[in-house]
């Protein structure tokens, strides 16, 4: 399957942005509000809602669903994440590990693209600690807390987008699925 049949369905248009660029391809998006599956394993999550995407649009699909897992915390909140920063914020996340001597964490991304009868994934993972408090000015979401092993103790929030892009746990995911849309 070819990634430029696949229709983006995301929300987030810095998502959708990220996969261009990591990709090199346009992709369709489609925003549609779908019902999620809610726990802690985000290949479960990104599986469930490629399904449900399908159903709702009837072409093939792509989705991408994002974890921070904090090591401190057995790996939450994982994909919840979202609802965390939707009802306290990014600065919330460092907070939560206040008084843990651990601010080890992982970003996971499950990438996910299904036709209706064959589905295909990536899974991308980077290793990093969450920051005492929020940093720097791009990205989205807890871009401002997540520093990567890689980055010498920035945040993604911190990095040029083009350096973010080229080692995030969404292009490690994305790249992943590539590589598995090319099998025959």
């Amino acid at each position: 399957m070819a990634l430029a049949g696949l229709t983006f369905v995301t929300s987030s248009p810095h998502k959708h942005r990220e996969a261009e660029a990591i990709l090199g391809v346009p992709l369709e998006r489609a925003v549609l509000d779908i019902g999620e599956l809610q726990g802690l394993d985000v290949v479960a999550v990104a599986r469930d809602k490629a399904r449900r995407a399908y159903g709702l649009l009837a072409r093939p699909v792509l989705v991408e669903d994002t974890s921070l897992e904090l090591v401190a915390l057995g790996g939450f909140p994982g994909p919840l994440v979202r609802w965390l920063l939707e009802s306290a914020g990014p600065a919330a996340i460092p907070r939560l590990l206040d008084g843990f001597g651990d601010r080890s964490a992982r970003a996971r991304c499950a990438a996910v693209a299904w036709d209706g009868t064959r589905e295909w994934f990536g899974v991308g993972e980077v290793a990093g600690a969450i920051a005492t408090e929020p940093r720097g000015r791009g990205g989205f979401g807890w871009d401002v807390v997540f520093a990567p092993d890689w980055a010498g103790g920035r945040t993604y929030a911190e990095l040029p987008a083009e350096e973010k892009n080229a080692r995030s746990h969404r292009r490690l995911a994305l790249e992943a699925l590539k590589r598995e849309l090319a099998r025959p």
